[in-house]
C-alpha cells in the first residue's frame, strides 16, 4: 500500500513543479554499503513528468507499478506512465490543491484529499469520479486504504481520522483521540489496526473496527509528518519536524531506536553554506521491508531536498541524494524505483549519477 505524505512547507520556487521517477538502487548494491558513510551518487532519472502548473504535493504508484498518479497545488490529480512519462488521465474535480493521493490495493481507485476538504474517489483508467466525501470539515491531510480496498481512513485539519466505504461514502467511525489537526493516517497491512499522528506530536494506534486506542506514542516534541507501517504490521516508522524519525512497535508503544539522519555529512555540498535542518518530512518503509527512506531538507546556498535511506533493522546509512525541494515520495512496487515530487528552480545542486 503506498503511502502518502503531505505538507504544506513555505519555499522559494517557481510556478512549475515536477513529479520525477528515479532509481534507489538495486538491492545488492544497497546491501553491500553498510556503513552510515552518505553517499551522494543519485539515482539515474528514468522520467520526468512536467504537465503540472504548481508544485507536487503527493504521489502514489499503481500497485502493478505501471503508472504514476501525482496531486498538485495545481487542483489536479495526473495520472501518467512510469516508463514513458505519457500522460493517462487528468482528474479535476477539486477546487482547491491537492493534499493527499493514494492508490486502491485492487488498483481500481484513486482516492485523493484537497484542501477544499474532501475526499474524492474516482476510476483511476477513466477519471470519471465514483463518490465525493465531505464528512470533514478542514483540509484533508492524508489518506490510506484498507488493504482488501473496500474502506478508506481520512485525516485532517478539524482533528479528526474517520473511516468510510470506499464507494458508498457510508461512516464506520469518527476517531477524536487527537487535539490538534491530523496530519497522517496509514492504514496497518494485516487490516487489524490504523495509526494517526498530529500537529501535537501525538501518536495513536486504535482498532480499525471500533475505534478504540490500543497506543499512544508521545516521544516525539514536534509536529508528526509522516508515518508508515512495516510490511508485517510488527514496527511503524514516524517523522516529525523534531528531526528525528522513529522506529517504534504499535503493540507496546516501545522504541527500537531512534534515527537523526545525515547530521553535518550534508555540508559537504557546499561546506560554507551547508547548515543541515534535518527535519523530515516524509518517511515510506520499503515493500520487502528491508530499507525505509526518509526526505528531509537543508540549506546548501539554497534550498535542497535530502532523501536518506537507511537500513530498518539498525538504521545505519545506506545512502542519500541530493536535489531541488522535494515535496512528497513513494517507493515503487518492487522497490528499486521512487516517485517524487519537487519543485525546479533550485538549479544550484544538479544531479551526480
Amino acid at each position: 500500500m503506498t503511502r502518502v505524505i503531505n505538507r504544506r512547507r513555505i519555499r522559494r520556487v517557481g510556478a512549475l513543479a515536477f513529479a520525477v521517477l528515479l532509481f534507489a538502487g538495486c538491492a545488492t548494491s544497497m546491501a553491500a554499503i553498510r556503513t552510515p558513510t552518505p553517499s551522494r551518487q543519485l539515482g539515474t532519472v528514468l522520467r520526468s513528468y512536467t504537465a503540472h502548473s504548481m508544485r507536487v504535493m503527493a504521489i502514489a504508484w499503481s500497485p502493478d507499478g505501471k503508472l504514476v498518479a501525482s496531486g498538485s497545488e495545481d487542483r489536479t490529480v495526473q495520472v501518467w506512465d512510469a516508463a514513458t512519462g505519457a500522460h493517462v488521465v487528468t482528474y479535476t474535480g477539486h477546487h482547491d490543491g491537492v493534499s493527499a493521493v493514494a492508490w486502491s490495493p485492487n488498483g481500481k481507485y484513486i482516492a485523493s484529499g484537497a484542501l477544499d476538504a474532501t475526499t474524492q474517489v474516482w476510476e483511476a483508467q477513466t477519471g470519471h469520479a465514483a463518490l465525493t466525501y465531505q464528512g470533514q470539515h478542514a483540509t484533508v491531510n492524508s489518506i490510506s486504504w484498507s488493504p482488501d480496498s473496500s474502506q478508506i481512513v481520512t485525516g485532517a485539519d478539524d482533528g479528526t481520522a474517520q473511516v468510510w466505504k470506499a464507494l458508498s461514502g457510508e461512516l464506520v467511525t469518527t476517531f477524536k483521540g487527537h487535539n490538534s489537526p491530523v496530519t497522517a493516517v496509514a492504514w496497518a497491512p494485516d487490516g487489524k489496526r490504523i495509526v494517526s499522528g498530529g500537529k501535537d506530536g501525538t501518536i495513536q494506534v486504535w482498532d480499525a473496527v471500533s475505534g478504540r486506542t490500543l497506543v499512544t506514542y508521545r516521544e516525539h516534541t514536534a509536529k508528526v509528518t509522516s508515518l508508515s507501517w512495516s510490511p508485517d504490521s510488527a514496527a511503524i516508522v514516524s517523522g516529525s519536524l523534531d528531526r528525528t524519525a522513529r522506529v517504534w512497535n504499535p503493540a507496546t508503544g516501545a522504541t527500537r531506536y531512534v534515527y537523526h539522519g545525515y547530521r553535518t555529512d550534508i555540508a559537504t555540498v557546499q561546506p560554507d553554506k551547508g547548515i543541515p535542518a534535518n527535519q523530515i518530512y516524509v518517511v515510506a518503509w520499503s515493500h520487502d521491508g528491508k530499507r525505509i527512506a526518509a526526505v528531509t531538507d537543508v540549506y546548501c546556498g539554497d534550498e535542497c531536498g535530502v532523501v536518506v535511506v537507511w537500513d530498518a533493522a539498525t538504521g545505519a546509512n545506506v545512502r542519500w541524494f541530493v536535489d531541488q525541494p522535494v515535496f512528497t515520495l513513494a517507493w515503487s512496487p518492487d522497490d528499486t524505483r521512487f516517485a517524487e515530487g519537487a519543485g525546479v528552480t533550485l538549479a544550484k545542486v544538479s544531479w551526480a549519477g
